[in-house]
This record gives structure tokens, sequence and C-alpha cells, in this order.
């Protein structure tokens, strides 16, 4: 498919913006699919350590480094950052403003200079270029993880549905144009390819981060003092088991660029393993049932319209007189 610089106006109906999944839009059944994907823990669950990519970038790695949050519950924090998503992504309008305002402005406060490493380095979350780059790589955990879990069966111009899907469920971008995240996989890919190039780099943080990974501390959000310590015993030995496929699915999504940064060797048993975790999660969303798959939010979502369909059924085109539907 050949992309143009630009991304055409979406079309609308009486002034509203058609998403891409809508009845009336080309390729909508991938779109759709592509929502719901969204919606899913487990999408968040394999691929959220590409995320690690945010962090060789230094001035983000300065940043998040100085506030500590990620030192105190390496868990806790990536479990608060995942509960972002369901309200941008499937609360009413007025809540998806709401949460995208507050994120914004709680991303204002951050902002000041680094410390021991990142000493050097003055950081702010609402910088354009910082903006923009956490933007698109948060946005490519759930287009990467997609097309490289269906990526066989995809054409170019079905990557770009993927990629448009995902660019209309999570496009609150800062009022700059340097800000703005890629608005084609064409301009995406020139972009990750020359921020790659140019500004991922080794560091301390992100070797931490990728260590961290593989021995998360006990999630303490809920509950008791006494029972995080009762289970923890039990969550050590099980987390090396659970933390296996999401290695190997990050790996396979991986840029090589953060392959070199992570010592990432890709072999050929590894693709086998990863296949065989591709052809499990194809076979659970064809097979299991929505509510055992999505969200909560995002299956409240998913109901509600399967249930609005049903009232609109029946309701006629046209009140005018003399016409049949």
């Amino acid at each position: 498919m050949t992309v143009t610089a630009k991304h055409p106006a979406p079309p609308s109906v009486d002034g509203a913006r058609v998403p891409p999944w809508h009845p009336s839009q080309p390729h909508h059944e991938l779109a759709a699919d592509v929502r719901w994907w969204m919606g899913m823990p487990v999408a968040f669950g394999l691929y959220g350590r590409l995320a690690l990519d945010q962090v060789a970038y230094r001035e983000v790695a300065a940043a998040v480094d100085a506030t500590g949050r990620f030192a105190e519950n390496f868990t806790n924090r990536g479990i608060r950052s995942y509960l972002w998503g369901p309200l941008l992504l499937f609360g009413d309008d007025a809540d998806r403003r709401a949460t995208a305002e507050r994120l914004k402005t709680m991303h204002g406060q951050v902002k000041g200079r680094g410390k021991g490493e990142f000493a050097d380095e003055r950081y702010s979350a609402l910088k354009p270029a910082v903006w923009k780059w956490v933007g698109t790589s948060s946005m490519l955990v759930f287009y990467t993880g997609y097309v490289t879990t269906y990526g066989r069966d995809l054409t170019d111009e079905q990557r770009e549905v993927v990629y448009q899907t995902v660019l209309s469920l999570s496009d609150y971008d800062l009022n700059s144009d340097q800000s703005q995240v890629p608005r084609t996989v064409a301009e995406m890919e020139a972009y990750y390819d020359q921020v790659a190039a140019n500004d991922l780099h080794d560091n301390d943080f992100l070797r931490w981060a990728n260590k961290t990974f593989d021995a998360l501390p006990v999630p303490t959000l809920i509950g008791p003092r006494w029972l995080h310590l009762l289970i923890t015993p039990l969550w050590r030995a099980a987390t090396p088991a659970l933390i296996r496929p999401a290695r190997i699915c990050a790996e396979a999504a991986a840029h090589p660029r953060m392959r070199e940064l992570l010592g990432v060797e890709w072999t050929a048993a590894k693709k086998r393993e990863f296949a065989f975790y591709a052809a499990t999660i194809r076979a659970a969303r064809r097979w299991l049932p929505a509510w055992l798959l999505l969200e909560p939010l995002a299956f409240n979502r998913y109901r509600y319209e399967k249930l609005r369909s049903l009232y609109a059924r029946p309701q006629l085109d046209t009140f005018a007189a003399g016409v049949k539907r």
C-alpha cells in the first residue's frame, strides 16, 4: 500500500468523528478486533515489557529514576500505569477527557534535574519531544503486540488499519505539533528508527528495570501487610514461570536496537517458543468468552454496544410518509 505523508481527516456523521470500527468503515471488523485487543489485560501483560524503550531515552530515565516510584515497588508502579488505560480507552467521553487532562496535569509536575548517573540531565515530562516519544512508545505496546501476534496474516494496508485504530483510541497530544505522535505506520517507523539510532542508549536505570522485570516484588496496593508477607514465598516461586511468556513475547516484538541494548539473543528455540505463545493467544481470543478476556471496563463497553445494537435493529430508517424500511 502507498502511504501518504499525512493521514486524511477521518469521516464524520453529523459532525461526529466515525471511528475505524464503525460498520460503515472499510476493515471495520479488523479495527474492532484491535480495539478489544487493547481491552485485554493479557495484551498489556505479555507485551508491556516493550515499554522499556522509554527508559532507554536518557531524559525519561532521569525523570522516572528521580521520582523513586519505580524503585519503591516496581509491580505497584506497573499496575498503576496499566489502570490509566481502561479509563482512557473505554470510559465515556467525559471520563476520557477528564482522565487525559489529569494525566497531563500530573506529568506537568515531573520536572527537575536527575540524580546519580543522571545528575547532569534536566527533565520535563511535558517537553514536546519527550511527550512524543513516551506517547508513541506507549501506543506501540499495543500496535506492535498485535502485529507480532497476527503479523503473518496482515497486509500493509491492514497494518495501517491496526495503527489507525490504536491511534484513534489513544490520541492525546499536547497543543504542539512537535509533541504529536506519528500519524501513519510509515511515519512511525521512520521516527522510531531515528530515535533508536540517535537517542536510545544503555543506562543504569534501563539495566535495573530489565532485571527487575524478572523478579517482581509482591504487589501491595490491596490487602493488609500480613497477607503480602503470607503470599511472598508462593509469589517468588511462581513469578519466574509467569514472567517467561512476557519476556519471550516482548523479545519477539522488540526493535533491533532494544534487543541490542538488552542483550537479547533471538534463537531458533525462542522463535519456536514464541510461536507457541502466539498460537495460544490467537486460540484463546477465538474460543474464550469476552467476559473472561476483557478487563471489566472494556467488557462493560462491549456489553453496552451489543445491547445498543439489539435496541437499534428493529428501528425504522425514516419517518417519512409512504416510505417503507
